[in-house]
């Protein structure tokens, strides 16, 4: 969030650095995807988003069970942990090419995006 002055505006650029963390504590880093990032610019209080697209898992069989992901933000060295949404359809693991994070871009929040 920019958190500037009320006449500071600032951009970002980039793709959020993203591991997700399994329930047997092991983590995985996130592939970028290969949209092109652009210049998100931010007037005061708005917010800067990424989306993590991945495969779903009908089967049954995933082996895969997150539980938080670990984001550090483009230019940034410090990372906060967020919780997997409990609500979230089931990834069809492992954590490879099945799962990737999008460019930051300005939206209403965070999302997950299945893909069948």
């Amino acid at each position: 969030m920019n958190g500037g002055s009320p006449v500071s505006p600032c951009s970002a650029t980039g793709f959020a650095g993203v591991d997700v963390k399994d329930n047997d504590g092991t983590s995985a880093p996130v592939r970028r995807g290969g949209e092109q990032p652009r210049i998100t610019d931010l007037k005061p209080g708005d917010t800067a988003t990424f989306s993590i697209s991945y495969k779903v898992d009908f089967s049954g069989d995933s082996l895969a069970s997150p539980t938080n992901i670990i984001v550090t933000p483009p230019n940034e060295t410090h990372s906060v942990s967020l919780k997997w949404p409990a609500e979230a359809l089931k990834l069809a693991g492992p954590y490879d090419d099945k799962i990737q994070v999008d460019p930051v871009g300005t939206a209403l929040s965070t999302r997950l995006r299945a893909v069948p």
